[in-house]
């Protein structure tokens, strides 16, 4: 009996609705598993044969080898489950513990499409106090691995001194308990310098910075720093080698204001040698924190429309951008679906949500717990999204159907409650990204792609 037989197609491929040409003159079609994350190239014929999900006439050589490609899965194999048990599993462990940090409440910046109130002070005497004894007593727990604190914000190079203090405490103690230890700061960039970079690699140890610039000179909100901005990022790339393991994110926040200066954007980048191995380059459309879903719903087919034709100048010009083919999730997607995980606010507040924080509605309602009163022995409380896996293998959100469940874990269960979809750009334009795989790997179209996409 044909091995076949005992197989089928994972419900987690998407195959190129393209035909292409290889080298040797074959009719070819790329097929994504985003369980691995893996783009297999696959004759024409045997590539419509898994769209189709008729298995039964492969031969028993092809389908071990698609077995092996985890292309094909068991006959009884519950793929959905095994996702799900995985994610729950990596949200459930106690070895990684991730707090982030809102060290104020306070930014001299104050982005258009932002929720959150920015005021000064607000801060209690015994706050800092608290945040470092719960941090610490987390290091220290007997089951902790690895710590990853952020600070977010806010602007938190407005609490710079504090930044200092309490990472060198969380830094000092890890070092002695033997845990891993990984920082990382979202910032606008406005309050940086050279010497803040150096302190906080070396010092606190951050080894992840997110700098948010939404626009060339022109866009940019606060453009009267883009040029101070833009000055400390050139110089980093200059020094990139006395910071070894610095990753560096550009994430630039896309809306009908900005969104025709991408280009604009990329050449400012390039001119200014941030096309360098330390950069990466991450493109978003804007969240609007209104009600306004008929913009939001404009702004992410546009986006989505847009994007593969940014991507593809971005890798010309040699920046380094998130991948074209999303990697699978190796943490929970957000802090709100694990208890391991919490954000402080600068208000005392513990929240499941990052963006609770700051956030009027949200601090008055959604408060688990306040730092200064909180048992630091245990996980904070529950929070309205822990039991996400559970709601996805429910079928109460389309999640559980979505080919790209692997990769996106559903992205974010606060947008879905908001009524506000989450759903990634690549989930509506992963066709024209493996268009761009294809022509890196020297593959020609051979003609007009099929206009079936149901495999998404």
């Amino acid at each position: 009996m044909s091995q076949s037989l005992h197989n089928k197609a994972s419900r987690y491929l998407v195959v190129s609705d393209a035909v292409y040409t290889d080298r040797g003159d074959n009719p070819v079609r790329l097929v994504l598993n985003t369980r691995t994350s893996r783009v297999s190239t696959l004759g024409d014929e045997l590539a419509r044969t898994l769209r189709g999900g008729d298995c039964e006439t492969l031969s028993a050589t092809v389908s071990e080898e698609l077995a092996d490609l985890e292309i094909l899965v068991p006959a009884d194999r519950d793929e959905l489950t095994d996702v799900l048990d995985e994610q729950r599993a990596r949200a459930r462990s106690l070895a990684s513990l991730n707090y982030l940090l809102v060290p104020t409440g306070y930014c001299n910046i104050g982005c258009e499409y932002c929720g959150q109130v920015h005021v000064r002070g607000k801060t209690s005497a015994n706050h800092r106090d608290a945040v470092r004894d719960r941090v610490l007593r987390g290091i220290n727990r007997p089951t902790t691995e690895e710590v990853r604190i952020g600070w977010f914000g806010g602007e938190p190079l407005m609490a710079y001194a504090i930044v200092r203090d309490l990472a060198s405490q969380f830094v000092a103690a890890a070092d002695e308990a033997g845990v891993r230890y990984r920082s990382r700061m979202t910032t606008s960039g406005s309050l940086l310098t050279m010497r803040k970079l150096r302190v906080l690699y070396e010092e606190c140890r951050v080894d992840s910075l997110c700098v948010t610039l939404d626009g060339d000179k022109r866009r940019a909100p606060g453009a009267r720093s883009y040029d101070h901005i833009m000055g400390v990022l050139s110089e980093l790339a200059a020094a990139a080698e006395e910071f070894p393991g610095l990753r560096m994110t550009i994430r630039s926040n896309l809306d009908v204001m900005n969104i025709d200066r991408v280009d604009a954007l990329i050449d400012a980048m390039v001119a200014a040698g941030l096309n360098h191995p330390m950069f990466a380059f991450d493109l978003h459309e804007v969240y609007a924190w209104s009600n306004d879903r008929t913009a939001v719903r404009r702004a992410k087919q546009r986006f989505a429309a847009e994007e593969p034709r940014w991507l593809r100048r971005m890798h010309e010009a040699g920046m380094v951008t998130r991948t074209l083919i999303p990697k699978p999730l190796k943490a929970p997607i957000c802090p709100a679906v694990t208890r391991s995980s919490e954000v402080i606010s600068s208000s005392g507040g513990i929240f499941s949500c990052a963006e609770h924080p700051l956030v009027p509605e949200h601090e008055q309602g959604d408060v688990l717990e306040l730092v200064e009163q909180a048992d630091h022995s245990r996980q904070r409380p529950a929070g309205r999204y822990d039991d996400w896996h559970d709601r996805v293998n429910r079928g109460e959100q389309n999640c559980s159907g979505c080919v790209f469940l692997p990769v996106c874990g559903g992205s974010c269960p606060k947008h879905w409650g908001d009524g506000v979809s989450p759903c990634p750009s690549y989930k509506f334009n992963i066709q024209q990204r493996l268009d761009l795989i294809a022509a890196s790997t020297g593959l020609v179209p051979r003609r007009v792609p099929l206009t079936d996409t149901s495999n998404c």
